[in-house]
């Protein structure tokens, strides 16, 4: 499976710089060997602030079930300081949003 982890700004966060968000994805989320994958626009009713604003985004590729509950629990955990963390499971065809 794969796991996309998107980035959404809080409110009062305007991050347009991609290396320096690049380098903090990927600190973040270290123990998961993830893979930059710019930003992306998701669906308004997805986000907590209900905006067309890009999110920034990272690949996890061939995760495990263990993967997805070790990436959910540290998320929850330990929330990344300034961004809502979405995270979207990818089986085969459409993914399932699964935090």
């Amino acid at each position: 499976m794969q796991l996309r982890v998107c980035f959404e700004n809080m409110e009062s966060v305007n991050v347009n710089d991609a290396a320096m968000m690049r380098h903090y994805a990927e600190s973040y989320l270290a123990d998961f060997r993830p893979e930059w994958a710019g930003f992306i626009m998701l669906p308004h009713n997805e986000t907590r602030r209900a905006t067309m604003e890009p999110a920034w985004q990272m690949l996890i590729r061939n995760a495990t079930p263990d993967t997805e509950r070790r990436l959910v629990e540290y998320i929850r955990g330990n929330p990344m300081a300034a961004y809502h963390v979405h995270v979207y499971r990818k089986d085969r065809g459409n993914e399932t949003k699964v935090h």
